[in-house]
């Protein structure tokens, strides 16, 4: 009976575990962002329980502003808010880069536009 209890409690633990890794928590907090056109500093974007801030370098920006994103495993959905109406960008990816670090792509419909690393 012991064998089984333990049996159930493991599957439970690690099914927690499953379901906690499709959240988005990986891309919750902050970034800091660079222009993939000129590699010039961008702006900061803080990500966190679906909703987001971004605060351009350049005064004035459209983008600049807060909104609600949709989480996901691998990255967000912008839903609204000045990123997606101001700057058109709909999307982020989390990857990594050449050096196994984490990267956050920044993405409009037709290509990759920023590129972001933890602050």
């Amino acid at each position: 009976m012991r064998l089984l209890l333990a049996a159930c409690l493991s599957l439970t633990i690690t099914g927690a575990a499953t379901a906690q890794s499709l959240t988005g928590a990986g891309v919750e907090g902050n970034w800091g962002c660079r222009a993939n056109i000129d590699g010039t500093r961008a702006g900061l974007l803080t990500i966190y329980a679906g909703s987001y801030g971004y605060a351009s370098v350049n005064f004035g920006s459209a983008a600049s502003g807060t909104g609600n994103v949709e989480m996901a495993s691998n990255g967000v959905t912008f839903l609204d808010g000045n990123l997606l109406v101001g700057a058109g960008i709909n999307m982020a990816i989390l990857d990594f880069d050449t050096e196994g670090r984490d990267v956050l792509q920044l993405y409009t419909p037709e290509r990759n536009v920023l590129t972001c690393y933890p602050r």
